[in-house]
């Protein structure tokens, strides 16, 4: 089985960038380093292969760890896929030129001339792996020829290990000082990526497995890899294997007995070891053991004058081998040690119930449950919401399913509340749906309000169903004398259920509802609830100076409400509304806000929203290369929280860049079309197909797969998808030429073009909404309409410098003038789309330049049959417009008299005019 690629998506982008760089000159050096297991071969296989696709030759070499090995072993290799290469190396005693230098210096040369003819044609790929095990001739010989990339089309991949010392290391400086290198430091997967890969490939694995497995490894793809092959066997953990611990105990086994004994007892308190509690523990001399593990490489002394075994795979492994009345025993007298010294200190309570967890003894669920709980919201307090996660799940298992129902339910909302706020959002909703039912079945209205409130702001299907349906039943239990507060955020929670799926009509009536209530409250939480709910409902252009008043309410309030996601609504709405304002400066004002939040507050969904503002920002006025970086950044980190609606905005935004580009490879199609199996099938989402199939130049299917949406327009009510919907809608209608569709899109947006395109980040903000607009009056035939927009657009584009959709809006322009025909319209349409094709040229928008240079020779082609003049005839026209008699036009232009004045009659002729004045007059006008 080959390792998956996941969680390497910035990685994948670097060496992309590298690949593409090489290819034009000048080369790249990139090294990647890592420890075994971590994934340098897989990420140096996919750039060979990124490589081979962008027409690069590819040759790879290696090293191995083998004293036999000869002199430029990685070279050598590297000349049976570059047989060229092969005469440079061949010439000498390799064994020789490590004391000779003016002998190497020639050697050298002469293979990085051998290695530049290579590359000369259409660039090379050079990949070495494993360089630390590289003798030390090669590695001079790769700082020589990197030194040489400057003039090269060559790329340079080598991998090595972290931990490599020797030549490499002595090198090592050398490389990373040169201009063209790049680093590319490997880590082990996060625990979401851990999981993601279990739960797509290994289905008889659930989370906790995933969770232990990363904390045992380090998410190392080596050790994952192992255990999906291995999910089919009654137990998958590599380490219940005892071939495998002994592999890693080799170091272990050759200590003394008492070292030995000391090391059992030191993996019973974890990785990191307390010198003065393993004391306490064992009664043995710990000071001698431990020096005697750390000379032997099983220990070691980090900074903070602690000791730690060196990698958590050899504590395992001690570990796994005590029996279990030693290890139970063990975990207890820690954990009483600790309990003894913690003095209300609640850092203490995760370490106490990690050792109660795995002890035995009268009460120790009891007192694991107790401390499970202080320690989830102690990290909960530190904003370390993966830890919580844990110790609220060690808190329900202590209590077991027989404990009371209205504690469960507590439990259960405790745990969801910390998911929610660590972005994993599918297993948030699961706990509240869980506690929901048993508060409900105990009457416990409060715990089903509570349960109701966890998540908010996600706009799945199922996560909208799961809330509105919780909602309802807590509702049934209050009482409006009584529970005002309550009532409000469920209302309102009910009306963002209802916009989200297209009841905004609805929805408005139950925000008001809900902000009515919640103003009697006088309570931030309950107020910021109701905002949020009538914000939601009020989303679209429509309202925005009333958003804007609730936005100055929300950021006033944030700092006062209890909710983790208080501070955010505020200023992410603010961008929503800078972006539909057009006003960037207040855009951005926002978005330095956001980042304070979320790095104050480490919530995974605030970063999230950030990375998508950076997206749109920078696609807004056309840095399309970072506006897919913070894209990528955005994706990867919704991997991580699990939620399948941020995961469809990653590729909501390549469709729209797609737009903007004005083209779709087949392969984007397919990996759209893959995308879209998975996410809900709304209007605003399936839009997309026939979209994509008619930017990929398949116009047949793209008619067929509209059909559907063609009497939409003007039939769905105004809300949250009410202008995305209706813009993807009339984008298509325009690239399949339907003039009906378009005349119903054109009528359902309303003569109001004065605002952007622009929803505070979740997808793209793509200039003046007059621009579209016009697109949809050109395509319906109201032409005098649509240039009246398109003037309108690019007043409106010029003043935010939204380039690429100036641009647009220029193109669409020359078309509409070219299109009307009247005196003037071909020169100023000349004029329009040459201006959009000098910004499509600057922002390597290849297709809409194609588009507009086809554009640019129907305009010349129509002028030329415009005017029956020759050349000659034109320029004796010009002259007579600007006033000049003959004998003045026949010195500008070296005729003779004579010859002007027969000119002058062949034009009156042709046009059919009686003077000098009417010539004139029909110049001014074309």
């Amino acid at each position: 089985m080959q390792d998956p690629l996941i969680g390497r998506h910035r990685e994948l982008a670097r060496l992309r960038a590298a690949v593409l760089a090489a290819a034009a000159g000048p080369g790249r050096l990139v090294l990647i380093d890592g420890p075994a297991g971590i994934g340098k071969t897989r990420l140096a296989e996919h750039a060979a292969a990124l490589a081979a696709e962008c027409g690069l030759r590819v040759g790879r070499g290696f090293a191995v760890d083998d004293a036999g090995m000869p002199p430029l072993w990685p070279w050598h290799r590297l000349g049976r896929d570059l047989p060229e290469l092969a005469e440079a190396l061949a010439g000498g005693d390799a064994a020789q030129w490590e004391n000779s230098a003016s002998q190497r210096f020639r050697m050298f040369t002469a293979f990085a001339e051998a290695l530049e003819a290579v590359a000369a044609p259409a660039g090379l790929a050079v990949v070495l792996e494993d360089l630390h095990w590289a003798d030390r001739t090669s590695l001079l010989l790769l700082r020589h020829v990197a030194a040489e990339l400057p003039h090269q089309r060559l790329l340079l991949l080598a991998t090595a290990r972290d931990t490599a010392d020797g030549p490499y290391l002595e090198q090592l400086p050398d490389l990373v000082r040169m201009p063209h290198t790049q680093t590319m430091p490997l880590t082990g997967l996060s625990v979401e990526e851990v999981r993601y890969w279990l739960r797509h490939a290994a289905a008889t694995l659930d989370t906790a497995a995933a969770d232990r497995l990363h904390e045992r490894t380090g998410g190392n793809p080596l050790y994952v890899r192992i255990v999906v092959e291995s999910s089919g066997e009654s137990d998958p953990d590599p380490l219940s294997r005892r071939s495998f611990r002994r592999l890693a105990l080799a170091q272990v086994d050759r200590l003394d007995a008492a070292t030995q004994t000391v090391l059992r007892a030191a993996s019973v308190l974890g990785e990191r070891i307390e010198p003065e509690l393993l004391e306490q523990l064992t009664g043995a001399d710990v000071e001698t053991a431990l020096d005697t593990a750390v000379t032997a490489g099983v220990v070691r002394h980090p900074d903070n004058g602690a000791v730690a075994f060196v990698h958590a795979l050899i504590r395992d492994a001690i570990y796994a081998e005590l029996s279990l009345s030693e290890r139970m025993s063990l975990h207890r007298s820690a954990a009483e040690l600790l309990a003894a010294r913690a003095d209300g200190d609640p850092s203490a309570a995760g370490p106490i119930a990690t050792h109660l967890r795995r002890a035995s003894g009268p009460d120790t669920d009891a007192n694991c449950a107790h401390w499970a709980r202080i320690a989830a919201e102690s990290a909960r307090t530190a904003t370390a919401y993966d830890e919580a996660i844990r110790f609220h799940r060690w808190a329900i298992e202590a209590t077991g399913p027989s404990a009371p129902g209205p504690l469960r339910a507590e439990l259960l909302i405790e745990l969801a509340r910390s998911e929610f706020e660590a972005g994993r959002i599918d297993d948030s909703i699961d706990h509240c749906a869980q506690a929901g039912a048993i508060a409900e079945r105990a009457t416990r209205y409060d715990l089903v309000v509570a349960a109701a409130l966890v998540v908010h702001g996600i706009g799945t299907p199922r996560v909208i169903a799961t809330v509105d349906q919780l909602c309802r039943s807590a509702l049934h239990g209050l009482s409006a004398d009584t529970d005002g507060a309550s009532i409000a955020r469920l209302t309102a929670h009910r009306a963002m259920a209802a916009a989200q799926i297209g009841e905004c009509d609805r929805a408005r009536e139950l925000s008001a509802t809900a902000m009515a209530t919640a103003e009697r409250s006088g309570d931030p939480d309950t107020l910021l609830d109701a905002i949020h709910a009538r914000h939601l409902a009020l989303s679209a252009p429509q309202f925005l100076a009333e958003r804007m008043e609730l936005v100055e309410r929300a950021i006033e309030i944030g700092d006062r409400a209890r909710q983790p996601l208080a501070r955010l609504w505020g200023y992410l709405w603010l961008a929503s509304a800078a972006f539909q304002l057009g006003d960037l400066a207040l855009a951005d004002r926002a978005i330095i806000a956001l980042e304070q939040v979320a790095e104050r507050g480490r919530l995974p969904i605030a970063r999230w929203h950030l990375h998508r503002l950076d997206a749109t920002r920078a696609a807004l006025t056309g840095d399309f290369a970072a506006a897919d970086e913070s894209n990528n950044a955005a994706f990867e980190l919704a991997i991580r929280m699990g939620d399948e609606s941020l995961l469809g905005l990653h590729h909501a935004f390549r469709g729209l860049m797609n737009m903007v580009q004005g083209y779709a490879s087949e392969t984007e199609a397919a990996e759209r079309f893959a995308a879209m199996r998975h996410a809900p099938q709304i209007p605003l989402i399936r839009i997309f197909l026939p979209m994509t199939r008619a930017l990929a130049g398949d116009l047949d299917e793209a008619r067929a797969l509209f059909q559907e949406f063609r009497e939409l327009p003007g039939t769905f009510q105004v809300g949250p998808h009410w202008l995305g919907l209706l813009y993807n809608l009339g984008f298509t209608a325009v690239l399949l030429r339907d003039k009906e569709t378009a005349e119903r899109a054109y009528q359902a947006f309303g003569s109001d073009d004065g605002y952007y395109l622009g929803d505070g980040g979740a997808v793209l903000c793509s200039g003046s909404i007059a621009r579209p607009i016009a697109d949809l009056a050109l395509t319906a035939g109201r032409v005098d309409a649509a240039i009246e927009h398109y003037q309108r657009a690019i007043a409106m584009d010029s003043r935010i410098g939204a380039r690429p959709f100036l641009a647009l809006s220029r193109l669409g322009l020359a078309d509409a003038l070219r299109t009307r025909g009247t005196p003037g319209d071909l020169r100023a349409a000349r004029s329009a789309i040459t201006a959009a094709a000098q910004e499509f040229r600057r922002l390597d928008m290849t297709h809409r330049l194609r588009a507009a240079d086809a554009l640019l020779a129907e305009i010349d082609r129509a002028a030329r049959e415009s005017n029956p003049l020759t050349t000659r005839e034109t320029e004796v026209a010009d002259l007579v417009t600007d006033g000049l008699a003959n004998r003045e036009i026949a010195t500008r232009l070296v005729l003779s008299e004579r010859t002007v004045e027969t000119h002058v009659s062949s034009i009156l002729a042709k046009l059919g005019f009686q003077n000098r004045t009417e010539i004139a007059a029909w110049r001014l006008r074309s």
